[in-house]
């Protein structure tokens, strides 16, 4: 991605300190917001500033297209702290739910990782736009490919009609990769929770 990337993490350290001791600061970290994540929202997504995207901005930063694009609007944005929060609704004539699972529909669990991390993608493209200012304008889907699922968990199960809130924090980022945290939220309950790392194709 063009331009200076913001480091929450490592960029404080990783000039004086060797790359082992950098990842294992970003592994206390990580450890810190799992056992944070499981009793409360990532962050104060009420108080970060609005934005509102919809489907065909989103198909500027990312290469989803239907029926893959799982995020349907961006309603806050603060790159200061680097979340952001959307929305979606699971449709109820969604066809993943005639099998999974017939009589007692599930929305998967790596579906609602892929919606986590798709708008952590967004949030990886906005930042590297120079910030809210441009989002309208932002273009350039970004070109990456999943490294690891540093953790998953599932709190409650996600179902056709359900009405999702989606947050998404940058955890570390550098020129190569890139670490997030994702929630899936409804009517204030947790639902689900991951970290996710990418790697940036072309870096």
């Amino acid at each position: 991605m063009p331009g200076q990337r913001a480091r929450p993490l490592a960029a404080a350290v990783a000039s004086r300190t060797p790359s082992c001791a950098v990842a294992v600061a970003v592994d206390h970290l990580i450890d810190g917001i799992v056992r944070a994540a499981r009793r409360r929202p990532l962050f104060d997504w009420a108080a970060a500033p609005a934005l509102d995207l919809v489907r065909a901005d989103i198909e500027r930063l990312l290469p989803h297209r239907d029926p893959f694009l799982l995020v349907d609007r961006i309603t806050q944005l603060d790159l200061a702290a680097l979340t952001i929060a959307g929305r979606r609704r699971i449709d109820p004539a969604d066809p993943v739910f005639r099998g999974h699972f017939p009589d007692d529909p599930v929305y998967p669990g790596v579906l609602q990782l892929e919606m986590m991390g798709q708008l952590g993608l967004c949030l990886f493209g906005l930042a590297s736009a120079a910030g809210r200012a441009r989002a309208k304008q932002a273009s350039g889907s970004l070109s990456v490919r999943a490294l690891k699922i540093h953790h998953a968990l599932y709190l409650a199960p996600v179902g056709p009609g359900d009405e999702l809130l989606i947050l998404a924090k940058i955890i570390d980022w550098n020129d190569y990769t890139g670490i997030c945290a994702g929630q899936l939220v409804r009517d204030g309950v947790i639902c689900s929770f991951g970290i996710m790392e990418v790697y940036f194709v072309g870096a």
